[in-house]
C-alpha cells in the first residue's frame, strides 16, 4: 500500500511490442514501489523486462513498443496522463536514467564541461557561464572526481571507465533528480570499481536524499547494497523481499535457482547449479505459471492457473502456489 514516503508506484504496468499482427509482452502487469532515500534492486536474466520497465517509467519505450495499461504514480502524479511536454520536463530534472555503458551517454567529440552544460541548458538557460561552471565543478566533486576544475575540459576518452560512470552520475544528479534509475551501472568495471560506484550511490542517497532503482543480473552484488529487491522473470515480478530475506529464505523457485548459480567458495563444489529449460516465448505465453516449464515443483495447477503476486506474513511478495512449502 502506498504511503507518504512512496515517491514512485507502478500499478499493473504493461508494455507490449506489436509485430505483424502479434504482440510481445515485455512488461507484464508490473507492480513496484520506491520510497524516499531507498535503494531498490531489480534483478533477473537478460530479456526479462528490467530495462523495458525503466524505459516505460520515463516513457521512452522504443518503437514499436507501447504502454497499454497501468499507472506510473510519481509524487502523486500519473506520468501516463501527462502530455509529452510535461514528461520532458520530468526527465533529467526529477527522474534520471543512467545507462550501463557511460559512453552511450557521453559524446566523444565534446569535453565534459560542454556536455554537462548542455544538461543545464536543456532546463535552465538563464544562468551565466561562470555560474554554470561553478555548478558543474561542484557536482563533479560530489561524485568523487578529484581536481574537477582541471578535468572539466577533458574528453571522455581521457577518463577511465569508473570515472566516466561518475561523470554520468553527476549528469543524473545535476538538476536535483529525486529518483535515479541505474541500468547495469557497473557492467564492464572491475570488482573494486564496482564497489566504489555502489559506495557512491549510497553516499548520494544519504547526502542528497536520492532514491535509486538499480537494475542488474548480478543478484549477489545487488543484495549487498539494496534495501529491497524485486526479482523479475518473463516480464513480471515473481518475488520481492529485503536482501536478508532473499538470501536466507528465498521463496520462488526462480529466485532459488538464481542464488544457486552464484559461485561459492565451498570446498568440494565442482560446478555451478543451472536453471534447466528455456525461457518462455513472450509472444505465446502460457495460461499458467511462466516458470512452470523449468520448475521441478510444478503440479497440474501451475500449468493451468496463474498465481497472483501475493503478500506473505512477513510483508514479502511472491508469485508461486507452492512458495510456503
Amino acid at each position: 500500500m502506498e504511503d507518504s514516503k512512496t515517491i514512485l508506484n507502478l500499478k499493473n504496468l504493461t508494455t507490449i511490442f506489436r509485430f505483424g499482427g502479434k504482440s510481445l509482452t515485455a512488461v507484464n502487469n508490473v507492480d513496484l514501489q520506491i520510497k524516499e532515500k531507498e535503494i531498490v534492486g531489480l534483478v533477473g536474466e537478460s530479456g526479462c523486462g528490467k530495462s523495458m520497465t525503466a524505459f516505460s517509467i520515463l516513457r521512452i519505450v522504443p518503437h514499436p513498443g507501447e504502454i497499454i495499461s497501468g499507472e506510473i504514480i510519481f509524487k502523486g502524479r500519473d506520468l501516463l496522463k501527462l502530455k509529452e511536454k510535461e514528461i520532458r520536463k520530468i526527465r533529467g530534472s526529477d527522474i534520471s536514467l543512467i545507462y550501463q555503458d557511460p559512453l552511450s551517454s557521453l559524446n566523444p567529440s565534446y569535453n565534459i564541461f560542454w556536455q554537462l552544460n548542455e544538461v543545464i541548458n536543456s532546463h535552465d538557460k538563464k544562468l551565466g557561464k561562470k555560474e554554470k561552471l561553478n555548478w558543474i565543478v561542484e557536482y563533479l566533486k560530489k561524485v568523487g572526481i578529484q581536481e574537477a576544475d582541471n578535468k572539466i575540459y577533458q574528453f571522455p576518452h581521457q577518463f577511465s571507465g569508473g570515472m566516466r560512470q561518475r561523470v554520468v552520475i553527476s549528469m543524473a544528479i545535476l538538476l536535483g533528480s529525486s529518483l535515479i534509475i541505474a541500468d547495469e551501472p557497473t557492467t564492464a568495471l572491475d570488482v573494486t570499481t564496482q564497489k566504489d560506484i555502489f559506495s557512491l550511490i549510497e553516499k548520494l542517497r544519504e547526502d542528497l536524499g536520492v532514491s535509486f532503482i538499480v537494475i542488474s543480473h548480478d543478484l549477489y552484488l545487488i543484495a549487498e547494497r539494496c534495501d529491497r529487491i524485486y526479482v523479475m522473470y518473463s516480464g513480471e515480478i515473481v518475488e520481492m523481499a529485503t536482501s536478508d530475506q532473499l538470501f536466507n529464505d528465498p521463496l520462488h523457485p526462480y529466485t532459488k535457482g538464481l542464488l544457486g548459480a552464484i559461485p561459492k567458495l565451498v570446498s568440494g563444489q565442482e560446478k555451478l547449479e543451472t536453471i534447466r529449460g528455456e525461457v518462455q516465448d513472450l509472444i505465446n505465453l502460457p495460461e499458467g505459471c511462466f516458470f512452470a516449464n523449468r520448475c521441478s515443483l510444478k503440479e497440474k495447477r501451475c500449468l493451468e492457473e496463474r498465481q497472483i503476486l501475493r503478500k506473505t506474513h512477513d510483508d514479502r511478495l511472491v508469485r508461486c502456489w507452492k512458495a510456503d512449502q
